[in-house]
């Protein structure tokens, strides 16, 4: 199945503003963290990791999390928790097959406040659509290696495909849908509706004359 360009053209919008709202939330509550735990002169202070990843790096990581050919151990490497949603990656390789999509990490590529996780731009392309571009994706170094934050893989498989294919791991990490609020019931006023007037008695007819 093949998406349509009016579909892709609406996930390359929602995963524009999505993304870069969560990026914008992940940075803020970086930021607090940082302040509480920094005195006045370091709050908010980025962390340099003992070697900053390149582009070419990064881009690699995103390809083989899209690749059909690439091993599932090689897969589960490239996200944060990776390991425990396999199928995750099924599901991001259809998305880029059927759509089109093709995400590429461009520069700069900046130091996080919080240690061992680098902050990205993201550009987004598809098909007959302009490129849009997403700010302070984040990546995470663990055991060894850099991988896609879980919060960022979440999101995207959510803002595209919809929250019921998310993986599991995932539930946690995408925000709950707000409830309807429910209609208010009409007020019933405890009084008796007020009874019409009734009508006057039409005036009796003058006699006639004689």
């Amino acid at each position: 199945m093949k998406y349509s360009k009016v579909f892709i053209a609406t996930i390359a919008a929602s995963m524009a503003l999505t993304l870069g709202a969560c990026a914008q939330d992940n940075d803020k509550a970086t930021n607090t963290k940082t302040s509480e735990k920094s005195d006045s002169s370091a709050a908010g202070s980025a962390v340099v990791p003992e070697q900053m990843p390149t582009v070419e790096q990064l881009n690699a990581i995103l390809a083989t999390a899209t690749d059909p050919a690439a091993t599932i151990e090689q897969k589960t490497a490239t996200v944060q928790g990776g390991e425990t949603a396999p199928e995750l990656f099924d599901t991001m390789a259809r998305l880029k097959e059927e759509s089109g999509a093709n995400f590429q990490v461009v520069d700069p590529i900046l130091p996080n406040a919080e240690p061992n996780s680098v902050l990205t731009t993201l550009s987004l392309t598809y098909p007959d659509q302009e490129p849009q571009t997403v700010e302070n994706v984040i990546f995470v170094y663990e055991d060894g290696v850099w991988k896609i934050s879980q919060d960022w893989a979440c999101t995207l498989i959510s803002v595209s495909l919809g929250d019921a294919q998310l993986p599991p791991m995932c539930v946690d990490h995408v925000a709950p849908a707000a409830p309807e609020a429910a209609a208010p019931e009409a007020s019933v006023s405890d009084a008796p509706a007020a009874e019409a007037p009734a009508a006057e008695a039409p005036a009796p007819e003058a006699p006639a004359a004689q």
